[in-house]
């Protein structure tokens, strides 16, 4: 990780460092960056969860999103971003609720149970996106490893996530529909749709 001083001086000293993925979470080091770089520096939001706040603060002023969920809904988290450029909070505020339920599965965590007691396991990203979009129809492919694959109780919160927000706006889904030929209610309903995405035992 770059710290706010070493994007001000490589800013300063190469015109071709005008922006940066902010992931840290930490919104102080995003000040920061705004204060040493300048007004001119761009700041694009690392977290989708965060982006709106991101951009509401003054002093962070971030212009958009390098976005996760947008793999799955890209003209949803468009049209939230555009909104608030716009500085109509509200309705950004709205789209924001609705992909929670997504954003929320960006990461999954689990407890499994082995022959050796329980286990955390964690499905970092882009596994549970890229998950997500195999059983949509949308033909993401594996993992590099060293991921893998999700274990089934992983999966199915990222199913019933799914769920919830096709059930809030099923519209919401509508490019996925159109462009790939499928109907995304049937996949989220039918195991078939599962298969191989997960492991049989952990």
């Amino acid at each position: 990780m770059l710290l706010p001083p070493d994007l001000a001086m490589l800013s300063k000293s190469h015109p071709n460092v005008f922006a940066v993925k902010e992931a840290t979470g930490d919104f102080e080091n995003m000040r920061a960056i705004r204060k040493l770089c300048g007004p001119e520096f761009t700041i694009m939001s690392g977290d989708d969860d965060k982006t709106i706040e991101m951009m509401t603060d003054a002093s962070i002023g971030a212009a958009g999103v390098i976005s996760v969920v947008s793999n799955i809904l890209p003209a949803a988290m468009w049209e939230m971003v555009t909104a608030q450029l716009r500085g109509d909070s509200k309705k950004a505020s709205e789209l924001l609720a609705l992909l929670k339920p997504l954003i929320q599965v960006v990461t999954v965590k689990t407890e499994e149970k082995t022959p050796f007691g329980s286990a955390t396991c964690r499905a970092r990203n882009p596994l549970a996106t890229k998950t997500l979009m195999n059983i949509l129809g949308m033909p993401a492919g594996p993992c590099r490893q060293p991921l893998g694959k999700m274990t089934r109780t992983g999966i199915q919160m990222v199913v019933e996530a799914a769920r919830k927000a096709y059930d809030a706006r099923p519209e919401l889904f509508s490019p996925v529909e159109k462009f790939f030929d499928v109907e995304v209610a049937e996949r989220l309903s039918e195991g078939k749709y599962l298969e191989g995405l997960y492991y049989g035992s952990y």
